[in-house]
């Protein structure tokens, strides 16, 4: 019999206490030879509290008659089919409790790192929202953003958390990857601003040369004062107007889908423009464009987008 936790121990005096007489006496006696159960018994009997404690268990293994260990066998077996059942309960109880204590504070479980905090706990993977399609209908011939393609209730693909200069904006993506909602959450936890944001164009440099139109200190398009669009639409900076170009914004942006969780880094720009239209139309028609580096791969990626009531899509409330 192999006592966890070692001779001595609470679980030593457990198995004991559980044991039979009989088992108790098979025990001691197995264990004379055993020289760590020697060397433990030496020091044991200098304390009067084990010693007695020792003494009297091995006093009524003592009175029992010799074979009895062998003669009732079912109980013997049956003592010790219980002990192994409460051991291994006992040890997964331990086990459970230890991961729970080494878990971050306030992390919700299964919830990866990059993904904690308040938006981790309104948004997931495969949550279904209601669509209000009056803004995409206004929307329509004054943008270039494309409705989603979905009606009525519509399915989160992934969800992703990106890093923007201390600020963490949460985005929803729809089935095809190719359009999100865009939120950034208040003080409160709600949502204070919402848009909506579709894909518009893709463009992947094949030379360092080709890069260097998007991405280059002095003449990089990306960060220039004004971004056009392959139809001639002009969209000035929105982020640091100006006359001169800026170094993009450095993002990081984690997403989770059910596939699992990637991170990607991005050099982004807003850009803006007066869409002209009349109210309730969206007033301004947003074209974010993106330096996009996944893995091994990296791309850039024009969007385009508007500004959507954060009410109207009906979101969870946050979780207590």
């Amino acid at each position: 019999m192999n006592m966890a936790g070692g001779f001595g121990s609470p679980s030593f005096w457990a198995v004991l206490a559980a044991l039979s007489l009989a088992d108790r006496a098979a025990y001691f006696r197995q264990s004379q030879n055993d020289p760590a159960y020697q060397q433990w018994r030496q020091q044991a009997v200098r304390d009067p509290g084990t010693a007695s404690r020792l003494a009297q268990l091995g006093d009524e293994a003592a009175r029992q008659p010799v074979g009895t260990a062998g003669a009732a066998p079912s109980t013997s077996s049956g003592s010790g089919i219980v002990w192994v059942v409460l051991f291994i309960g006992g040890a997964v109880f331990v086990l459970l409790w230890v991961a729970r204590r080494r878990a971050a504070p306030g992390r919700a479980a299964g919830v990866p790192a990059g993904l904690s905090g308040t938006g981790a706990t309104r948004f997931r993977v495969g949550q279904t929202i209601p669509l209000d399609p009056a803004p995409f209908l206004l929307a329509a011939g004054a943008t270039k953003v494309q409705p989603p393609t979905e009606t009525g209730m519509i399915s989160v693909e992934a969800v992703g958390l990106l890093e923007d200069a201390g600020a963490q904006l949460n985005r929803l993506y729809l089935p095809g990857r190719t359009a999100f909602f865009q939120l950034h959450l208040g003080s409160d936890g709600a949502p204070d601003e919402c848009r909506y944001f579709s894909r518009l164009d893709e463009v992947q440099p094949a030379t360092q040369s080709d890069w260097g139109e998007w991405l280059d200190p002095a003449q990089g398009m990306i960060g220039w004062p004004a971004f056009q669009t392959k139809d001639g639409q002009t969209y000035d900076r929105a982020w640091a107007p100006g006359q001169t170009r800026i170094p993009p914004r450095q993002q990081t942006e984690t997403i989770q889908a059910l596939g699992g969780v990637t991170r990607r880094q991005l050099q982004t720009m807003l850009y803006a423009r007066a869409t002209g239209a009349a109210s309730p139309a969206p007033s301004t028609e947003y074209a974010l464009v993106s330096a996009v580096q996944d893995g091994g791969q990296a791309w850039v990626e024009i969007l385009a987008g508007i500004d959507v009531n954060p009410a109207s899509l009906n979101l969870p409330s946050v979780s207590p």
